[in-house]
């Protein structure tokens, strides 16, 4: 199998081409992305690996592992979907749905793995019994890696680090002037100093930790300023970063 692919659930292949099936779990990560029409299934986020593995002939199903019930739904799916392997992101909420299946599966990494679950005695041992039957497993550091090690040593062979990067695509009509004075923030750039956050709007990234030290940083140097982007994950969360954001 050359890669893996990010496609619709509805999508079905031509009848007259057979290819690899793949079967992709996710957890709350992309949940969007499968409340989306079929033609626009995947973002401009994740559009590049998408066309790039349906050249290399595969067909992918996204599932939100939220939306599981047991491990014996997916096994059924992978039954009747026939699909030849499996690729989970994060350990826990996602490989707990493949203990015990018949396909060769692999796992990512997510920060919660490390951070949370890993504290919790059951899905320690759930997190152990997955990464036992892993093909591999993939970790975005090697911080990750070593801490992932520590806890189940006999894995560190199978656990490989391959680093988060991003796309970027500049609009052409992006005013940064009129962005700063819409914002409040002196148009001043020779003593400007803008640090951005991207993330998720939600509790666990705490991003309300920097919106403090920022404040306290600004108010001794008033050049410096912190901008954060990122969709609204946690509605009710988003309104106490804006509103402490206003303060």
């Amino acid at each position: 199998m050359k890669g893996w692919v990010v496609s619709d659930p509805s999508r079905s292949p031509p009848a007259s081409v057979s290819f690899p099936r793949v079967s992709a779990l996710l957890s709350h990560v992309l949940p969007e992305l499968l409340r989306v029409p079929p033609r626009s299934a995947v973002n401009h986020r994740h559009r590049l690996t998408p066309n790039h593995l349906h050249a290399a002939g595969h067909i992918c199903i996204l599932k939100d592992a939220f939306g599981c019930e047991s491990a014996t739904e997916i096994a059924n799916l992978i039954f009747t979907e026939k699909f030849d392997a499996a690729l989970a992101i994060h350990l826990y909420k996602g490989g707990r749905l493949l203990q015990g299946c018949k396909i060769p599966f692999g796992i990512i990494f997510g920060g919660t793995d490390i951070n949370e679950d890993i504290r919790c005695e059951e899905k320690h041992r759930v997190m152990g019994t997955v990464l036992a039957e892993a093909r591999f497993a993939v970790a975005f550091t090697m911080k990750i890696k070593e801490l992932a090690a520590a806890e189940w040593p006999d894995a560190r062979k199978k656990i490989y680090v391959q680093t988060q990067g991003i796309k970027t695509t500049p609009s052409e009509t992006f005013d940064w002037y009129s962005f700063l004075q819409n914002a409040g923030i002196p148009t001043d750039v020779d003593n400007l100093h803008i640090f951005l956050l991207i993330c998720g709007l939600r509790r666990i990234k705490d991003p309300l930790y920097l919106v403090d030290v920022f404040s306290d940083w600004h108010r001794k140097e008033p050049s410096v300023h912190l901008g954060i982007i990122g969709p609204a994950v946690d509605p009710l969360f988003t309104c106490e970063v804006k509103e402490k954001v206003k303060r």
